[in-house]
């Protein structure tokens, strides 16, 4: 199927993701992305690049450094190995669809002309994060046009539709690449920052390792070899979250899933996803998600998840 609903996802040892998307004759996969899923994925990359169109309400996103809110008809797209997060939050749902795709996808194989002179330039530039699109610019609301397509073409799966949906993101590609350049409007990030994220990737598999464990910011920062302040400035800069608050989410995004998929006690996903008192997970729980461990375990079963 073209389009899909997200499974939660899983990373390697440097926050890569390692979720194939798509198949390896056709790497593209569709997402869509529900109001009622509370809680947007975690900081992540992949080797992929990716769009991402509001199709209802809001969503809340980040990459290179920044935080944005997009409403309904835009969307942002991310670059190949870009940092990123996207989904909802509490004061923040939407409806969404995401396409996911090797740059091969719209161009074939990587000595030929068309990557060479379309995708090279865009999907091999690091400094080059991505960029969000909103309507009120010409060249951006062409690229949100096509992204419509190419959803509108998932949807129908007619016989022709991988063509299609590979023609609509050709065309949104070659509007982008067109506009690749410093007085575009496209956010780069500065050369300081490559550094910054760089330990921010390093932070993340740290916790994504150890987030059962009791550690502190200053475990995380031994792990790039800066003190704790760098460690809060460098993390901060690029998240937009402290460490703590970064880790807390975490834990907490883990034991969600660990209570819509297992029979573990609560005590036991409490002390599994690094809380150490039942009553404060249990207050943080309601706080990210709106309701208590059990009943929101109960509501899973009840809807089916």
């Amino acid at each position: 199927m073209l389009l899909i609903s997200p499974e939660k996802f899983s990373v390697n040892d440097s926050m890569c993701e390692i979720k194939a998307h798509g198949t390896r004759e056709f790497p593209f996969q569709g997402y869509m992305n529900q109001p009622e899923d509370i809680r947007g994925e975690e900081w992540h990359w992949h080797r992929e690049a990716e769009f991402h169109l509001v199709l209802e309400g809001k969503i809340c996103c980040g990459s290179s450094g920044e935080k944005y809110t997009l409403e309904n008809g835009e969307g942002i797209f991310i670059n190949c190995g870009a940092l990123h997060t996207a989904g909802n939050s509490e004061n923040c749902r939407g409806k969404s669809v995401s396409f996911v795709f090797s740059p091969q996808f719209i161009s074939g194989e990587e000595r030929g002309l068309l990557y060479q002179k379309y995708v090279r330039p865009v999907a091999e530039n690091r400094d080059f994060k991505g960029c969000i699109l909103r309507p009120e610019t010409d060249w951006q609301r062409e690229v949100l046009e096509c992204l419509k397509e190419a959803y509108r073409y998932c949807k129908e799966e007619k016989w022709s539709g991988e063509l299609l949906v590979r023609n609509a993101l050709s065309k949104a590609w070659v509007i982008l690449a067109e506009q690749e350049k410093p007085d575009s409007g496209i956010y780069a990030e500065k050369s300081a920052d490559g550094k910054y994220e760089q330990r921010v990737k390093r932070i993340l598999e740290f916790i994504e390792g150890h987030y059962g464990e009791d550690i502190a910011v200053e475990d995380m920062a031994r792990q790039v070899n800066i003190s704790r302040t760098e460690c809060f400035r460098c993390f901060q800069k690029i998240t937009g979250q402290t460490p703590l608050e970064y880790l807390t989410f975490y834990r907490l995004s883990q034991a969600a899933y660990k209570l819509r998929n297992t029979d573990s006690s609560i005590t036991e996903i409490c002390i599994s996803s690094g809380f150490s008192h039942p009553s404060y997970f249990g207050k943080k729980f309601r706080e990210y998600y709106g309701t208590a461990p059990l009943k929101y375990r109960k509501q899973c079963i009840n809807q089916g998840k």
